[in-house]
């Protein structure tokens, strides 16, 4: 691994910062943790390069393995893994965040709440992902797309290569991302990089009053990096762990479909045919499949053997691996919401393990969201809070939250039922209006005790 000392030994030369990149990069991709993440990306996108890669063979009297051009080869990927993934994504931050102070969520983009959500997912995905500031958003810098280069004594985040190419006859384009500013290389039709752009300094946020006129926000802290971590629990990829029972699952549907799609299972027994030879086997059956006839010398005999398709053990495995795997990533069965109208008690009960998951993994968010703040020049105290997305029975909870009002107080009641009513986005003119229907409510009272005074 390159570290930061490494970095600092080339000095202002751009041709030995470039060979550094090109190492770093180049280090990063022979990486166990790159490969797993990449994996991991390409089961979220259910491609499932696994079942791909599974031929089916059949064995000769020597034991010898050779490919079985013959028989259905059906190759059935499942999306288990990405919809886990996703609805842990949902769980957690489908609500958005919610800041104390609107002003100053706006500091991070308008488009905050998407954005991350994708670094949250990619960090589910790799095991880590990053958020960099532009000075007026965040923008997501995808772990496959990132190298990090860390300090030698701290182990802490010290510089960044982004690199991306968006298709292999377009450039492959490089930013290093350094405390002091960025710099942009480029490889195009060349085996070198070549400087494009020299080291540029940041887009800063500024701030601007009367008494100080406009100042930056980052002055105290202009040496910082503006690329924060979002880690995924102990730095790694879920897909660790999971990817065993994740293929199971489609050799045994796989092996269903190329059972079921040849009705039975058949295998002949050929009796005084002992000078056939494989090409000759394979004939045997491809003109078997198209003719349904069947030669046979005065002395020779073909005799079928059926076996019946296992569906009750396929279907007994699948079900237990897919429960392993829901057990395993801690994602809600939703075989169990579709039993009917159940309950408030139940529905937690279904939602129990991811609910357990997003209370773990929320600190590492919060860090994230703090660190970004930071960088943002807002206020370490500024408060902020998400609220998890689950189904509820509505009814009864709204029913609960009613006969909780008196200990809960009018301002929240208020805004627990517009959650529940999904109007947390309208809440402020909720309240509004509340205020205003009251006031009014005040006035007409005062009038008609001022025309019974004036009786």
């Amino acid at each position: 691994m390159l570290t930061l000392s490494d970095l600092e030994k080339c000095g202002n030369d751009e041709n030995e910062r470039m060979d550094f990149v090109d190492q770093a990069i180049s280090d990063f991709q022979h990486s166990d943790e790159y490969k797993i993440a990449k994996r991991s990306v390409t089961y979220d996108n259910k491609e499932n390069p696994d079942i791909a890669q599974v031929e089916k063979v059949i064995y000769d009297m020597q034991g010898k393995a050779h490919t079985d051009y013959i028989s259905a080869n059906h190759k059935i990927r499942n999306a288990f893994y990405p919809l886990i993934i996703g609805e842990k994504v949902s769980h957690l931050l489908a609500n958005g965040v919610t800041f104390g102070n609107p002003k100053h969520k706006e500091k991070l983009g308008k488009n905050f709440d998407d954005v991350i959500k994708k670094i949250y997912r990619d960090a589910l995905l790799c095991g880590r992902s990053y958020g960099f500031y532009a000075g007026d958003k965040v923008i997501q810098l995808p772990f496959l797309n990132t190298v990090r280069v860390l300090d030698d004594y701290s182990g802490e985040l010290a510089s960044c290569i982004y690199y991306t190419q968006i298709s292999p006859d377009k450039p492959f384009v490089v930013h290093l991302y350094e405390p002091d500013g960025f710099t942009v290389y480029s490889r195009e039709n060349t085996d070198a990089l070549q400087l494009v752009q020299a080291k540029r300094a940041y887009k800063r946020p500024f701030k601007a009053n009367k008494a100080e006129g406009k100042y930056e926000v980052l002055s105290e802290n202009s040496s910082r990096l503006p690329i924060f971590t979002m880690f995924n629990l102990k730095n790694q990829s879920e897909l660790i762990g999971n990817l065993e029972i994740l293929i199971a699952i489609d050799i045994i549907m796989s092996e269903l479909c190329n059972n079921v799609s040849q009705a039975e299972l058949v295998y002949w027994v050929l009796r005084n045919y002992g000078g056939m030879d494989d090409i000759a086997d394979a004939n045997f059956i491809v003109n078997l499949l198209k003719t349904h006839v069947i030669h046979v010398n005065d002395d020779g005999e073909a005799t079928p053997h059926q076996i019946s398709v296992p569906v009750d053990a396929n279907n007994a495995a699948y079900v237990r691996l897919k429960a392993q795997l829901f057990e395993n990533m801690r994602g809600a069965n939703h075989e169990i919401l579709s039993a009917g109208n159940l309950t408030a008690t139940q529905i937690k009960a279904v939602y129990s393990r991811l609910r357990e998951f997003s209370g773990e993994i929320e600190s590492n968010v919060f860090d994230f969201i703090r660190g970004t703040m930071n960088i943002a020049g807002i206020d370490e105290d500024e408060t902020f809070t998400i609220e998890y997305n689950e189904p509820i029975n509505a009814s009864e909870e709204i029913q609960n939250v009613i006969s909780s009002a008196q200990w809960l107080g009018e301002k929240a009641t208020t805004k627990k039922l517009a959650a529940l009513n999904g109007l947390s986005d309208e809440l402020e003119d909720i309240e509004k209006d509340k205020e205003q229907a009251q006031m009014e409510q005040f006035g007409m009272l005062q009038a008609m005790q001022a025309a019974q005074n004036g009786a």
